[in-house]
């Protein structure tokens, strides 16, 4: 239901995530929505923290089953630029010895088996802050496109990332590619 709901969002905004749409999408009743979620509030915000947990999870490297992890950011720029935008706003107003999203990226680019990727002389605090850094641009890029162009400067950016990663800060593949 939850990833229905971040589905709704990216594609119609924060008034398309309602429990009927979400129970249609879901392929599940209201009745099972209301369940799950009490109220629509307690529906927005379990989708806020979900996304929060899959980008958390991602700047830990667990791309698990994204089939284009370095899309994640740009799609939802791309479909909804405030509900990333929300997210990021967030992160820039936490302390980064806090902030999930820094610390679960410190400790990817800080392992033993990524730490052998990085280009010499790339300490795993900068490639953070570089990883960090793309999710703020692609927000910026996409968001400054025009809506109906937004979903292909995504898979555009979606590339320059990779590019930017591969011949940048990492000279061989990482671990979770």
């Amino acid at each position: 239901m939850l990833a229905s709901a971040v589905s709704l969002w990216s594609q119609h905004g924060l008034r398309g995530v309602t429990v009927s749409a979400v129970a249609e999408h879901a392929g599940t009743t209201r009745r099972t929505v209301y369940h799950h979620f009490p109220a629509q509030e307690t529906l927005i915000e379990e989708t806020e923290r979900y996304v929060k947990t899959q980008l958390a999870e991602l700047a830990d490297g667990n791309s698990g089953n994204l089939a284009q992890p370095y899309r994640l950011v740009a799609g939802l720029a791309a479909n909804d630029p405030s509900l990333i935008r929300s997210v990021l706003l967030g992160m820039l107003q936490e302390d980064p010895r806090e902030n999930t999203f820094y610390q679960n990226c410190m400790h990817f680019w800080s392992s033993p088996e990524v730490q052998v990727s990085l280009a010499p002389g790339i300490p795993a605090d900068h490639a953070t802050a570089i990883t960090l850094a793309m999710w703020f641009a692609a927000t910026l890029v996409i968001s400054a496109k025009e809506p109906a162009a937004r979903t292909q400067e995504a898979d555009r950016f979606a590339e320059t990332y990779k590019t930017l990663l591969h011949k940048g800060i990492v000279t061989k593949p990482l671990p979770s590619e």
